[in-house]
């Protein structure tokens, strides 16, 4: 063994710009993933000791953070230990694992909790640019989340286990994690991986540090791990049987199925299902607000969102429409420069929904994409579309985008859009698009509205204060039009202008005052609107205002909501979210849900949710149809062993229905 404890990186002090390279240094025995780094492992492997802001060059302060990495022919193994000058203010909120690991957008991070992740490249490219790289996560408390590309479904086996461990003490905490290689999608010869490593602290303090340097030009950069001796891993075909008993109208009787997958040797996996079992999802509680067109909601049924993110878009592939499944496959992840996403599905009925998607990164910046999507029996058409994008980072602080598509559906469309994004604060940002869609009509695509010419414009501004009370603010104006073509060609659809105004305190408090001024004709509408939220930081006790006024499709128009989080005790959180439209009718929707967890770690819970008002039936505003159902259930989520739902009700439905539904799922 070469010991390089405490050794910097060579050439990272002399330019941000070129990337870091960190020798691949084989332990044994391996660390025990106990949270505690005196493990003689630990003083065998890499030291990186150099961590720079994400959020400006120079950090406001600067809480010293180690990084160390190892590995051994089963696991890549790293540490963190993160020195705190003030250990009082560290928070750890979450304790289940699988907790959404927020990013954050265009203003930067903002975690809920003190983290620490690394981001893992099987491919080793210069620039994460998308579709391979995996993050693993872990807050003080220890417990775990990851992010896997393209998608994955909820059962913490078949995404793929690994460890961690955290310690605190009076000078921190530190945390360890042991990372399978089996669970990535590796190609045949991984001698090299990219590695990133991440700390972020959560306001009031509101600081990120990563190495290596992820700034400007270098924002998306990773340092070059290896050579590494990783013998051939041979990932198994893992199975997951299902097995549910109903009993009330609709579920009745009992069901079984199978799930199958397995990483090919390539890098990709490939995935089958058997009559999957969709009847215990929890669909959205959709808003009751008015829209002129049909909304497009999320699908998280396990099938569909495994690999979601190599499969085409919503608009010409919606797998929402497609209900009972007979079996399916996909095929999905990135070789080398070239990404695929393969889905199909059987359904009764003899119908086949089949979506593709095929990509290749012309290099760091320009990935371009082929596109096809068609539901067989049925009245649209089969969807095509090719895309090009192009991202590029500059010294000064700017990335451009640009991006190019072409669709047919039984007719073309196409679309151009150009943006250039600050990735300092305190500077505007600015983007444009213009859109054409004929009368396109795919056969599985979501498209509410067709045949028209879209012209989209705006500008936004974001600073964030050194010292002060005020964490962030910014402001934000757009306008977009739309054109009809064909016989009506040049007149309006609609056209839409907003301007609005955004700040946000240290203390967890936010608020956004905005205007909308849309014309669709015959109608004007007009309405302003103020939404404040508090304790932002508080993910049990979190709680919003929003109040919308004025005129819309014709009528006096006023929309509120409410929602409150609330922690009743050390292991039971309510959440109560209220709706109330008034408009040609006055409907309210009331939604209170509940976990308690049964331990601390929250894998075993009792769930509720009952939902109560009045919504105007589709298609028939002047038509309200009662809304009062409730559920109770059981959920036992385990990283090993069998996952039990049980469910008292039918989440999905308008009025309570007395039916009960037990669902084990395990995996082989």
């Amino acid at each position: 063994m070469v010991a390089l404890t405490g050794l910097p990186l060579q050439g990272q002090q002399d330019s941000r710009t070129v990337r870091p390279t960190i020798p691949a240094v084989k332990v044994n025995p391996a660390p025990v993933i106990d949270g505690d780094l005196s493990d003689q492992a630990w003083q065998e492997a890499f030291k990186i000791t150099e961590f720079f802001s994400m959020i400006q060059e120079q950090a406001r302060f600067y809480e010293k953070t180690e990084a160390y990495v190892c590995y051994d022919d089963r696991h890549l193994y790293i540490a963190f230990r993160c020195y705190d000058s003030q250990p009082q203010l560290i928070k750890a909120q979450q304790r289940k694992r699988g907790w959404r690991l927020n990013l954050g957008d265009e203003e930067g991070l903002i975690p809920v909790d003190d983290i620490v992740f690394v981001m893992i490249d099987p491919l080793n490219r210069v620039q994460f640019v998308g579709g391979a790289t995996y993050t693993f996560a872990v807050n003080p408390n220890g417990a775990q989340t990851e992010d896997i590309p393209g998608g994955a479904a909820a059962k913490i086996e078949w995404r793929g286990d690994w460890k961690a461990a955290t310690k605190m003490d009076d000078r921190g905490w530190s945390a360890e994690m042991a990372i399978p290689f089996q669970i990535l999608r590796l190609p045949p010869d991984p001698r090299y991986l990219g590695l990133a490593f991440f700390r972020a602290l959560p306001p009031p303090r509101l600081e990120a540090f990563s190495f290596p340097y992820r700034r400007r030009e270098a924002s998306n950069n990773s340092a070059e791990w290896g050579p590494a001796d990783i013998p051939r891993q041979d990932p198994p075909v893992l199975t997951m049987p299902y097995t549910s008993l109903g009993a009330g109208a609709g579920v009745s009787g009992l069901r079984t199925g199978l799930d199958i997958k397995q990483h090919l040797p390539n890098g990709l996996q490939w995935q089958a299902t058997l009559n999957p079992d969709f009847r215990t999802i929890e669909d959205v509680v959709e808003t009751i607000d008015f829209t002129y067109v049909p909304r497009l909601l999320p699908d998280r049924r396990p099938f569909f969102a495994e690999g979601q993110g190599y499969l085409p878009r919503p608009f010409m592939f919606q797998t929402r429409l497609i209900s009972d499944v007979v079996a399916g496959t996909k095929v999905f992840g990135k070789v080398g420069r070239t990404s695929v996403g393969l889905l199909s599905a059987y359904e009764s009925g003899d119908r086949l929904s089949i979506g593709s998607r095929f990509g290749y990164d012309i290099n760091k910046f320009v990935a371009t994409r082929l596109e096809y999507a068609h539901r067989t029996k049925s009245r649209g058409s089969p969807a095509h579309r090719l895309s090009l994008r192009a991202n590029f980072p500059t010294r000064k602080g700017w990335t451009y985008n640009f991006g190019a598509e072409w669709a047919k559906m039984d007719s073309d469309g196409w679309e151009l859009e150009i943006g250039r994004w600050p990735s300092d604060p305190g500077k505007w940002g600015f983007y444009a698009s213009l859109e054409q869609r004929g009368r396109l009509r795919p056969s599985i695509g979501f498209i509410p509205e067709r045949d028209y010419r879209d012209l989209d414009v705006g500008f936004n501004y974001f600073d964030r204060p050194e010292k002060g009370s005020l964490l962030g603010w910014g402001c934000f104006l757009d306008f977009s039009e739309r054109t009809h073509r064909g016989a009506r060609k040049g007149q309006i659809l609609d056209r839409s202008r907003n301007l609005g105004f955004f700040a946000q305190t240290r203390s967890g408090w936010s608020g956004t005052l905005f205007y909308n001024h849309y014309d669709r004709p015959p109608f004007r509408d007009r309405v302003i609107g103020l939404d404040i939220n508090w304790n932002s930081f508080d993910q049990y006790r979190r709680g919003g205002l929003s109040v919308s006024i004025g005129r819309r499709g014709g009528r006096a128009y006023r929309f509120v909501t409410l929602s409150q989080g609330l922690r009743l005790a050390d292991r039971f959180s309510l959440n109560l979210s209220f709706e109330h439209l008034s408009r040609q009718q006055k409907t309210y929707q009331a939604v209170l849900s509940g976990v308690y967890d049964l331990d601390w770690r929250g894998e075993r819970s009792l769930v509720f949710r009952f939902v109560k008002g009045s919504v105007p039936e589709p298609g028939n505003p002047l038509t309200l149809l009662p809304v009062n159902n409730g559920y109770i259930g059981f959920r036992q989520v385990l990283p090993r062993g069998a996952d039990i739902f049980l469910l008292i009700g039918d989440p999905n439905a308008r009025q309570t229905e007395f039916k009960a539904l037990l669902k084990i799922v395990q995996v082989y």
